[in-house]
């Protein structure tokens, strides 16, 4: 009796889970707390990562858009046009040739909210500003200028700046009495200067906010600015092109819709907001660089073939602009492709089905699925109880993905099949309680999906192992062969795989006999971490040790593999090893998927560790730890100060530092660089070059006789790294603002 009372509030307790967590997925992007958002955030993560995965299922790869191009700002026009932001000039023959090319619209991601320096009479804005007008003396013609709006609302930034011209492009709002989208604001410097918005050019706000995984599904349509509302800009890039009259309407309070005039609505939330439906990745579009449009004849047959009556959208692509965005169908894709999938979007009239009507297919999932599985558990074999979830589970999945999805229905699924999963593993997990109760029943259960190391554990402890793990200040350390990927071209697949044996054993043995848990290995990679399971009260100390033993254990080997003759090629006798250490909060456990674990780390402390280890090869080190790595291992390193760094993908810059050795056995040549290195520095954030250069200099010198084989091979290293930058700041010198920070460009 007490068991079936069990098995009755576990199904009850799963399926109140399940449709609780469907419920704030729905609500979540719809609520104002930003702390309570992020705190009701784990539903949405889970069905949101799984829909997109089911959408990019259904995306028909081999299908081109071709009303749609990109005039891409690619590094190859950012290397050969000049300097960033290009001239007002450049801009004004662009235009010229867009119009000799026959295109009807340009969209331009670019600000222009500050006049451009005047060095001859006529300014390079009025220049500007007489191509748009040129351009749009062409019936039909138009150019938008964007601008940017924000949910804060800044005391400086009010209504009464927006320019007159603006009242132009309010939406039609006449069926939406009482209609009351989130406010936003403008603030003083994001319009395109004067000059520029008294051509009639259209003016657009261009923003967007990702969820809170970090990804970019949600495309603001319209604005609401002091109860007016004013379309985005993929809507008035929409309206350009096709001539049609957008309305916005409201279902009911917080719920709203647009009609583009072709009998589809698109539906809003209360910030304006609509759910992106993909229609492909990027090289669905097509894209032509600006410097060849610049390089390009004005009668130029291909061209013309391109551009003529297409909306034109002129964006960046470069790696070096920061303008890449996290999106459910690429990882790193240039923001402008948002905008241009959304205005594909408006012209397919592509959009998402009413969420009501989704929402009530969710609801009907969950219960009638769930309520099968149960019934069928009830009456059914354990070989058949499974084969009817395995029918169920791939049944409503194929079903939503392929003709649901592509339907426009946006499903809750994840938490649907999870509640029916979760109450078929209840019960199944209670009838072998029941069938046997003795000390082989975690064994019974979990030993085909578990190691044998956690099965020992699990006999000890009594508990079965968990998702997730604990936090703690830990020190992460990654190691890297240098140039690895060419021992695969002189070595045989034999002689690979024995040196990576040796290789690794010998680094292995010094990480464990210092008390270091090794995660991984990534081929030549050794991923490892110090603190956990068991605590090191001096895991930094630990990690910088063991780094230094290393290196001189790789010193040993490399006299051995010379010592063996021509058994092993020159690469090999020359083997380096890069390390990156670095010391802050990380999480340990074991993490994986229910049916696999792996005991290991994450966490951001984690990622700066291996941000570390590749940013040594840019500074010619074979060893970089971090600021908080140095401070916990105290004093007892000769360790050289680097640089003051931005890692990609972090703001707060990072204070690096180069582990030279073990204080009191570290050669004179070594401390001596260290000394007329840091002097040099100190120079160097004082912006006194000279001095700077003459310290760096010696530098330079002892740098040569500490790696005489680096100077002959031309080797970078730190001194010379610091004398080019010196060399560079005499000649341009940073602006006064310069914070001595260096930003890398890559991982």
């Amino acid at each position: 009796m007490l068991t079936k009372f069990i098995r009755v509030i576990g199904l009850i307790v799963i399926v109140l889970f399940c449709a609780i967590s469907i419920f704030i997925s729905l609500a979540e992007r719809d609520l104002s707390d930003p702390y309570l958002r992020e705190l009701l955030s784990y539903p949405s993560f889970f069905e949101d990562r799984f829909f997109d995965q089911r959408m990019k299922l259904t995306m028909n790869p081999d299908k081109m858009e071709d009303r749609l191009v990109l005039a891409k700002i690619d590094d190859q026009t950012l290397a050969k046009v000049g300097r960033w932001p290009f001239t007002r000039l450049r801009w004004a023959e662009f235009i010229r040739k867009m119009n000799d090319y026959g295109a009807k619209v340009l969209a331009f991601d670019v600000f222009f909210f500050e006049p451009e320096e005047v060095c001859n009479q006529i300014s390079p804005d009025q220049h500007f500003a007489a191509a748009i007008r040129e351009f749009q003396q062409k019936p039909g013609n138009r150019i938008i200028l964007p601008y940017s709006v924000s949910d804060n609302n800044d005391p400086s930034s009010n209504f009464a700046e927006i320019p007159e011209v603006m009242f132009d492009f309010i939406l039609n709002t006449q069926q939406a009495e009482g209609i009351n989208l989130k406010r936003s604001f403008i603030g003083k410097n994001v319009f395109p200067i004067p000059v520029l918005y008294n051509t009639s050019a259209g003016l657009a706000h261009i923003e967007a906010t990702d969820d809170a995984d970090g990804i970019f599904r949600h495309y603001p349509v319209v604005s609401n600015v002091d109860e007016l509302y004013f379309p985005s800009f993929s809507l008035m890039a929409y309206q350009a092109f096709t001539g049609n009259k957008i309305i916005l309407e409201m279902i009911h309070e917080g719920n709203y819709v647009l009609d583009n005039g072709q009998n589809s609505k698109l539906f809003l939330n209360y910030k304006g907001e609509s759910k992106v439906r993909w229609m492909g990745k990027r090289r669905q579009y097509p894209e032509v660089s600006v410097y060849d449009i610049l390089q390009a004849a004005t009668d130029d047959p291909e061209m013309i073939k391109v551009f003529k009556d297409k909306v034109v959208f002129i964006g960046s692509t470069a790696f070096g602009a920061h303008d890449l965005r996290h999106t459910p169908v690429d990882a790193m894709l240039p923001g402008i492709f948002f905008h241009i999938n959304m205005t594909n979007m408006l012209l397919d009239s592509y959009f998402y089905k009413s969420p009501a009507d989704s929402t009530m297919i969710s609801w009907i999932i969950l219960l009638g699925g769930t309520f099968l599985i149960i019934i069928i558990q009830l009456f059914g074999h354990a070989i058949w109880d499974l084969l009817a979830l395995v029918t169920i589970v791939g049944g409503l999945f194929y079903f939503d993905t392929y003709l649901l999805t592509p339907m426009g229905y946006e499903i809750k699924l994840f938490f649907c099949l999870l509640s029916i999963i979760s109450c078929y593993s209840w019960s199944t997990l209670l009838n072998f309680y029941l069938a046997s109760k003795d000390k082989n029943f975690l064994k019974s259960a979990f030993g085909s999906y578990i190691s044998p190391e956690l099965i020992d554990d699990m006999y000890r402890s009594g508990v079965p192992p968990k998702l997730g793990g604990e936090s703690g200040i830990l020190s992460a350390y990654f190691t890297d062969i240098q140039g690895f990927s060419s021992f695969s071209e002189k070595l045989s697949a034999t002689q690979l795989v024995e040196l990576l044996n040796e290789y690794l054993t010998v680094m292995t043995d010094i990480l464990l006999e210092d008390k270091g848990t090794l995660d991984k290995y990534e081929g030549d990679a050794i991923i490892a971490f110090f603190g956990a399971p068991m605590p090191v009260p001096t895991h930094a100390t630990n990690a910088c040790r063991v780094a230094i033993d290393m290196q001189n254990a790789l010193i040993e080997l490399r006299k051995k593999w010379v010592s063996e003759g021509d058994k092993w090629p020159k690469i090999v006798h020359q083997m380096r090893m890069r390390i990156g250490i670095n010391s802050g909060e990380i999480v340990t456990g074991n993490m994986g998927s229910r049916d696999r674990m792996n005991y290991t780390m994450m966490g951001d402390a984690v990622n700066l560790a291996a941000r570390l280890e590749s940013a040594a090869k840019q500074y010619g080190i074979y060893s970089m730890i971090s600021d908080a790595t140095r401070q916990m291992a105290g004093d007892s390193f000769v360790v050289r100060k680097l640089d003051i760094i931005q890692v990609v993908g972090k703001n707060e810059p990072v204070t690096t530092y180069e582990l030279i050795g073990v204080v009191g056995k570290t050669q004179q040549v070594d401390l001596d660089l260290v000394e007329h290195f840091h002097q040099g520095l100190e120079h160097y954030y004082q912006q006194k070059w000279e001095q700077a250069m003459e310290q760096f200099g010696l530098a330079l010198t002892l740098e040569h006789q500490r790696d005489p084989q680096g100077k002959e091979q031309g080797k970078i290293n730190p001194s010379a790294l610091y004398l080019e930058r010196c060399e560079q700041f005499k000649q341009q010198p940073p602006p006064t603002d310069w914070d001595g920070v260096y930003r890398l460009t890559s991982k």
